[in-house]
């Protein structure tokens, strides 16, 4: 098949049915549809992306590097997401989350469009023509504290905090994802 026929819809179930797989890890699965997380991996912010359900797709950048004008490496401290749609013939790239384990004056600085690795993120979603957002955790877990990052000017906006009883989460997490973030299906 040359690259040109691929269609993402012929190899990409829309929704993954519960799984009688049997792994050495627990699998994270959903009851949603989403697609599990079979290797017991996965930060906190990673697995609540899960729990929105099929057709949030995104993908982690936290273990390899971008180039776009200048290099960008993320480490376990700091992870970034890149969430995505298909389109007919195409994939539209709908946000990146850089997201911070801790809110520190050094974590702080992803705010300020002036630092190396805050210009190269910004140059990257200015390139992938999408929303901006950097996160901060609570030692990576939740109350997640959202800013979205205007991608014209660089500035800045606090857009909300996730945070969710265990019971809520999957109802949270889409509530906050559609009516907070504005960010829907």
């Amino acid at each position: 098949m040359n690259n040109n026929d691929f269609d993402p819809s012929k190899v990409i179930p829309e929704r993954y049915e519960e799984t009688t797989t049997t792994t050495p890890y627990p699998v994270y699965g959903t009851g949603n549809g989403a697609k599990p997380r079979y290797d017991g991996k996965g930060s906190e912010f990673g697995l609540v992306h899960r729990d929105l359900g099929p057709g949030y797709c995104m993908f982690d950048v936290d273990r390899m590097s971008a180039t776009i004008e200048v290099g960008l490496e993320l480490k376990r401290e700091n992870e970034c997401f890149v969430e995505y749609r298909h389109r007919p013939g195409d994939i539209a790239f709908i946000a990146m989350f850089e997201v911070k384990a801790h809110k520190t004056e050094f974590s702080l600085d992803a705010l300020n469009p002036k630092k190396s690795v805050s210009s190269a993120r910004l140059k990257m979603a200015q390139l992938m023509d999408c929303r901006l957002f950097v996160v901060y955790g609570n030692g990576g877990k939740q109350p997640f504290e959202f800013y979205e990052i205007d991608t014209t000017s660089g500035d800045y906006q606090v857009v909300g905090t996730l945070s969710y009883a265990p019971e809520e989460k999957q109802a949270a997490v889409k509530a906050f994802w559609n009516e907070v973030l504005g960010i829907k299906r």
